[in-house]
């Protein structure tokens, strides 16, 4: 398998963007070709800017969430041939850009991920 970082990038909100290939050769000729989007975020006070609901503290959050969550994302696609793996590679790195680019860059993007993730993992 191959896993590595082809492309980081610097959003608007202050976050990192990281793209990389997790690939893998299914047969002599052909690749499931893999792309992972990743943003690391801390877990802190600062990172709630627009307050916290009313029934919610930020100790309750730190203790189901940690210090550290990891908004991911991975699309695939299935028994591309070899000489065309860069070619669907790159084409899924500029849908997910093109898709959800302005979306994990926004300003409000780390804090309604971090209550999201909240809410899935407490509720």
């Amino acid at each position: 398998m191959t896993k590595n970082i082809v492309k980081t990038i610097a959003l608007e909100n202050g976050f990192e963007l990281k793209i990389m290939d997790v690939s893998r050769k299914i047969s002599a000729d052909a690749f499931a070709v893999k792309m992972k989007a990743c943003v690391d975020i801390d877990v802190t006070p600062d990172l709630f800017t627009r307050g916290l609901p009313p029934d919610l503290t930020f100790a309750q959050i730190s203790r189901v969430l940690g210090k550290r969550i990891t908004y991911a994302y991975e699309v695939e696609r299935n028994f591309i041939m070899d000489h065309e793996k860069d070619g669907v590679f790159q084409s899924l790195v500029d849908t997910f850009l093109d898709n959800s680019g302005r979306y994990v860059g926004a300003p409000v993007f780390a804090e309604r991920f971090a209550l999201k993730k909240y809410a899935d993992k407490a509720g």
